[in-house]
């Protein structure tokens, strides 16, 4: 156990280091492109994980939020449309997303994917990415967009899940496809 230890305490001081240096290069002039550029993620993605943005209405910072509960919540998401309860899924969704997405959609749109694999089992590989892809650690502080994927595994096949959770961690985009599904929409 003290390897654990060792190893978490080294992931938190790289992590550290990580942003000590991005902001160093901020400091230097370096945009946000050349940092994406160089730590292999769009110039959005090296802003959402590393910038400090400032409401221009009061001048104060956004602060990030934690993303610790996101990775459980991308299963209940799942757990619920398996389970039919989409009374209960509305309230992890933003009002307009419920609109846009009801639940005879979802539902018609899980029965189409079952037809192919049969029914959940359970999910796999659960992780949360910034829209494009970049990975996140579940103890990230983030400001925006936080998509989980996870891998359906299902009685005779598996799909891809993706949710993407807005700034307040509701439902505001779904998605269920083939794992080898590409390009994906977030």
């Amino acid at each position: 156990m003290d390897e654990l230890r060792k190893a978490q305490a080294a992931v938190a001081q790289a992590r550290t280091r990580l942003t000590q240096a991005v902001l160093a290069a901020r400091a230097e002039g370096r945009t946000w492109a050349d940092i994406g550029k160089e730590l292999n993620m769009s110039r959005q993605a090296a802003f959402k994980r590393f910038g400090e943005p400032v409401n221009p209405a009061t001048g104060e910072r956004i602060v990030a939020r934690s993303i610790t509960s996101l990775r459980e919540r991308t299963e209940k998401v799942f757990a619920l449309i398996a389970a039919s309860e989409y009374d209960d899924l509305g309230l992890f969704m933003h009002p307009q997303t419920a609109q846009e997405l009801p639940a005879e959609l979802i539902a018609d749109t899980w029965r189409s994917a079952l037809s192919e694999v049969g029914t959940l089992e359970h999910c796999v590989d659960t992780s949360l990415e910034l829209p494009g892809g970049a990975p996140l650690a579940d103890d990230e502080q983030i400001i925006g967009t936080v998509v989980g994927s996870t891998i359906l595994e299902c009685e005779a096949g598996r799909l891809q899940g993706r949710v993407a959770f807005d700034e307040q961690s509701r439902v505001v985009g779904l998605l269920i496809v083939p794992v080898d599904y590409e390009p994906l929409p977030f």
